[in-house]
Protein backbone atom coordinates (compact mmCIF):
# COMPACT_ATOMS: atom_id res chain seq x y z
CA UNK A 1 0.00 0.00 0.00
CA UNK A 2 2.87 2.38 0.80
CA UNK A 3 4.44 1.86 -2.61
CA UNK A 4 1.18 2.62 -4.41
CA UNK A 5 1.11 6.05 -2.77
CA UNK A 6 4.74 6.58 -3.74
CA UNK A 7 3.96 5.70 -7.36
CA UNK A 8 0.89 7.93 -7.41
CA UNK A 9 2.62 10.99 -5.95
CA UNK A 10 5.78 10.30 -7.92
CA UNK A 11 3.78 10.41 -11.14
CA UNK A 12 2.20 13.71 -10.07
CA UNK A 13 5.61 15.13 -9.15
CA UNK A 14 6.96 14.17 -12.57
CA UNK A 15 4.03 16.00 -14.19
CA UNK A 16 4.67 19.16 -12.17
CA UNK A 17 8.41 19.02 -12.84
CA UNK A 18 7.71 18.55 -16.55
CA UNK A 19 5.95 21.91 -16.72
CA UNK A 20 8.45 23.71 -14.47
CA UNK A 21 11.38 22.43 -16.56
CA UNK A 22 9.47 23.36 -19.71
CA UNK A 23 9.21 26.97 -18.49
CA UNK A 24 12.90 27.00 -17.55
CA UNK A 25 13.82 25.68 -20.99
CA UNK A 26 11.94 28.53 -22.67
CA UNK A 27 13.78 31.03 -20.45
CA UNK A 28 17.09 29.38 -21.29
CA UNK A 29 16.29 29.53 -25.01
CA UNK A 30 15.51 33.25 -24.79
CA UNK A 31 18.70 33.78 -22.77
CA UNK A 32 20.91 32.17 -25.42
CA UNK A 33 19.09 33.67 -28.39
CA UNK A 34 19.39 37.18 -26.96
CA UNK A 35 23.20 36.84 -27.03
CA UNK A 36 23.14 35.35 -30.53
CA UNK A 37 20.67 37.68 -32.23
CA UNK A 38 21.51 40.95 -30.54
CA UNK A 39 24.45 40.75 -28.11
CA UNK A 40 24.38 44.51 -27.54
CA UNK A 41 20.58 44.72 -27.32
CA UNK A 42 18.54 45.61 -24.26
CA UNK A 43 17.46 42.04 -23.56
CA UNK A 44 21.04 40.74 -23.56
CA UNK A 45 22.11 43.67 -21.37
CA UNK A 46 19.32 42.89 -18.89
CA UNK A 47 20.76 39.39 -18.46
CA UNK A 48 24.24 40.80 -17.80
CA UNK A 49 27.35 39.11 -19.11
CA UNK A 50 26.99 35.71 -20.75
CA UNK A 51 27.87 32.96 -18.29
CA UNK A 52 27.28 29.41 -19.51
CA UNK A 53 26.42 26.73 -17.01
CA UNK A 54 28.58 23.63 -16.79
CA UNK A 55 27.27 20.54 -15.08
CA UNK A 56 30.44 19.56 -13.22
CA UNK A 57 32.19 22.83 -12.54
CA UNK A 58 31.66 26.45 -11.62
CA UNK A 59 33.94 28.86 -13.47
CA UNK A 60 34.01 32.48 -12.36
CA UNK A 61 36.28 34.75 -14.35
CA UNK A 62 37.41 38.18 -13.10
CA UNK A 63 36.80 39.56 -16.57
CA UNK A 64 34.66 37.85 -19.18
CA UNK A 65 36.90 35.88 -21.56
CA UNK A 66 36.65 36.47 -25.29
CA UNK A 67 35.50 32.87 -25.63
CA UNK A 68 32.17 33.76 -23.99
CA UNK A 69 31.57 36.36 -26.70
CA UNK A 70 32.37 33.94 -29.52
CA UNK A 71 29.21 33.13 -31.50
CA UNK A 72 30.25 29.49 -32.06
CA UNK A 73 30.68 28.98 -28.32
CA UNK A 74 27.24 30.46 -27.63
CA UNK A 75 25.70 28.22 -30.31
CA UNK A 76 27.40 25.18 -28.74
CA UNK A 77 26.08 26.23 -25.33
CA UNK A 78 22.60 26.67 -26.81
CA UNK A 79 22.73 23.22 -28.42
CA UNK A 80 23.90 21.63 -25.16
CA UNK A 81 21.09 23.37 -23.27
CA UNK A 82 18.45 22.28 -25.78
CA UNK A 83 19.64 18.67 -25.64
CA UNK A 84 19.68 18.78 -21.83
CA UNK A 85 16.15 20.14 -21.56
CA UNK A 86 14.75 17.76 -24.20
CA UNK A 87 16.43 14.87 -22.36
CA UNK A 88 14.95 15.93 -19.02
CA UNK A 89 11.47 16.49 -20.45
CA UNK A 90 11.38 13.13 -22.23
CA UNK A 91 12.75 11.37 -19.15
CA UNK A 92 10.12 12.98 -16.89
CA UNK A 93 7.30 12.05 -19.27
CA UNK A 94 8.48 8.45 -19.48
CA UNK A 95 8.98 8.24 -15.72
CA UNK A 96 5.46 9.61 -15.13
CA UNK A 97 4.01 6.96 -17.46
CA UNK A 98 6.00 4.20 -15.75
CA UNK A 99 4.91 5.32 -12.27
CA UNK A 100 1.27 5.54 -13.37
CA UNK A 101 1.41 2.00 -14.72
CA UNK A 102 3.01 0.80 -11.50
CA UNK A 103 0.30 2.54 -9.48
CA UNK A 104 -2.65 1.32 -11.58
CA UNK A 105 -1.50 -2.13 -12.68
CA UNK A 106 1.88 -3.68 -11.94
CA UNK A 107 5.43 -3.85 -13.21
CA UNK A 108 4.77 -6.87 -15.39
CA UNK A 109 3.12 -5.16 -18.34
CA UNK A 110 4.31 -4.95 -21.92
CA UNK A 111 3.76 -1.15 -21.81
CA UNK A 112 6.43 -0.91 -19.09
CA UNK A 113 8.86 -2.82 -21.30
CA UNK A 114 8.32 -0.25 -24.06
CA UNK A 115 8.74 2.63 -21.58
CA UNK A 116 11.99 1.22 -20.20
CA UNK A 117 13.32 0.60 -23.69
CA UNK A 118 12.49 4.20 -24.71
CA UNK A 119 14.10 5.43 -21.49
CA UNK A 120 17.26 3.48 -22.27
CA UNK A 121 17.46 4.92 -25.77
CA UNK A 122 16.85 8.42 -24.40
CA UNK A 123 19.65 8.06 -21.86
CA UNK A 124 21.95 6.47 -24.42
CA UNK A 125 21.47 9.06 -27.15
CA UNK A 126 20.45 12.35 -25.54
CA UNK A 127 22.24 11.81 -22.23
CA UNK A 128 25.49 10.93 -23.96
CA UNK A 129 25.15 13.80 -26.43
CA UNK A 130 24.53 16.34 -23.66
CA UNK A 131 27.40 15.06 -21.53
CA UNK A 132 29.77 15.11 -24.50
CA UNK A 133 28.80 18.67 -25.49
CA UNK A 134 28.99 19.86 -21.89
CA UNK A 135 32.51 18.45 -21.60
CA UNK A 136 33.44 20.13 -24.87
CA UNK A 137 32.26 23.48 -23.50
CA UNK A 138 34.12 22.91 -20.25
CA UNK A 139 37.34 21.98 -22.06
CA UNK A 140 37.19 25.16 -24.13
CA UNK A 141 36.54 27.26 -21.02
CA UNK A 142 39.35 25.60 -19.04
CA UNK A 143 41.80 26.67 -21.76
CA UNK A 144 40.99 30.29 -20.86
CA UNK A 145 42.18 29.86 -17.27
CA UNK A 146 45.67 31.08 -16.41
CA UNK A 147 47.10 28.71 -13.85
CA UNK A 148 50.61 29.11 -12.51
CA UNK A 149 52.58 26.19 -11.14
CA UNK A 150 50.14 23.60 -12.50
CA UNK A 151 48.39 22.29 -15.59
CA UNK A 152 44.64 21.76 -15.70
CA UNK A 153 43.47 18.88 -17.85
CA UNK A 154 40.07 17.29 -18.16
CA UNK A 155 39.60 13.75 -19.42
CA UNK A 156 36.27 14.33 -21.13
CA UNK A 157 35.02 10.75 -20.89
CA UNK A 158 32.00 11.20 -18.62
CA UNK A 159 29.65 10.55 -21.54
CA UNK A 160 30.70 6.90 -21.33
CA UNK A 161 28.70 6.66 -18.05
CA UNK A 162 25.47 7.71 -19.72
CA UNK A 163 26.20 5.48 -22.68
CA UNK A 164 26.51 2.39 -20.47
CA UNK A 165 23.57 3.47 -18.30
CA UNK A 166 21.39 3.58 -21.41
CA UNK A 167 22.55 0.13 -22.43
CA UNK A 168 21.92 -1.17 -18.89
CA UNK A 169 18.33 0.18 -18.90
CA UNK A 170 17.71 -1.47 -22.29
CA UNK A 171 19.03 -4.77 -20.89
CA UNK A 172 16.62 -4.36 -17.96
CA UNK A 173 13.81 -3.79 -20.46
CA UNK A 174 14.77 -6.99 -22.27
CA UNK A 175 14.81 -8.94 -19.00
CA UNK A 176 11.43 -7.46 -18.05
CA UNK A 177 10.05 -8.53 -21.43
CA UNK A 178 11.03 -12.13 -20.72
CA UNK A 179 9.42 -11.91 -17.28
CA UNK A 180 6.21 -10.37 -18.70
CA UNK A 181 5.97 -13.12 -21.32
CA UNK A 182 6.43 -15.74 -18.58
CA UNK A 183 3.72 -14.13 -16.42
CA UNK A 184 1.33 -13.97 -19.38
CA UNK A 185 2.07 -17.60 -20.24
CA UNK A 186 1.33 -18.60 -16.65
CA UNK A 187 -2.02 -16.77 -16.77
CA UNK A 188 -3.01 -18.68 -19.88
CA UNK A 189 -2.03 -22.10 -18.51
CA UNK A 190 -3.91 -21.69 -15.22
Amino acid sequence: MKWEMFYKYGAKLCSVLFYVIGCLSIFNLVYHLSYLMSPTGDLAKSFGTFEPVYSNLTLIFDTQPLLYKDEEFIILSLAASIIMFVFILIFLRLMRNLLQHLHQESLFMMENVKILFKMGITILVLGSAFTFMDELLMTKALKEIDVTNADVTYTGLAYVDTFFTGIFVMILASALKVAVEAVEENKHTI
